[in-house]
């Protein structure tokens, strides 16, 4: 498993005008681009640019839950990807007990940024997935907002 750096979000050209990705950077420089949702590359993007919504966006509200909760996020797991789906577990601390959970790579990305914890990937994920440079069609999400 690889510790990844959330690089950036971007956008992709395609046929109905731009795709968002979120693209993580492995430890070893290997590139990772999640095709992810507009929404989600939103709260990404706007977590990595520490920008505070005036009301809580649903990544907040899930921070804000946890937390009250007296769980603490230990770290996020991109495990798998089936069938050009990635899969990905939020690996949550509750009193003595660790708890995962199912989630989308880019909810659990969304939250990792917030709370500034670590994202793993597997490195089945990574030989399967991965690019070794960004590719040049890739737009930085600023540009396109």
């Amino acid at each position: 498993m690889f510790v990844a750096e959330v690089f950036g979000v971007y956008a992709v050209p395609d046929v109905f005008g731009i795709s968002p990705v979120v693209v993580l950077r492995a430890e070893d420089g290997r590139i990772l681009p999640i095709y992810i949702g507009i929404a989600e590359a939103v709260a990404i993007h706007s977590a990595l640019k520490n920008e505070v919504s005036p009301r809580p966006m649903t990544h907040d509200l899930l921070v804000e839950v946890i937390k009250r909760l007296g769980a603490r996020v230990e770290k996020v797991v991109i495990d798998d990807l089936i069938d050009n789906t990635f899969y990905a577990r939020l690996i949550l601390k509750a009193g003595d007990r660790e708890v995962e959970i199912d989630a989308r790579p880019s909810d659990s990305i969304a939250v990792a940024v917030r709370l500034a914890v670590p994202v793993y990937v597997e490195e089945k994920v990574l030989n399967e997935a991965c690019r070794d440079e960004l590719p040049e069609d890739f737009v930085e999400f600023d540009k396109v907002l």
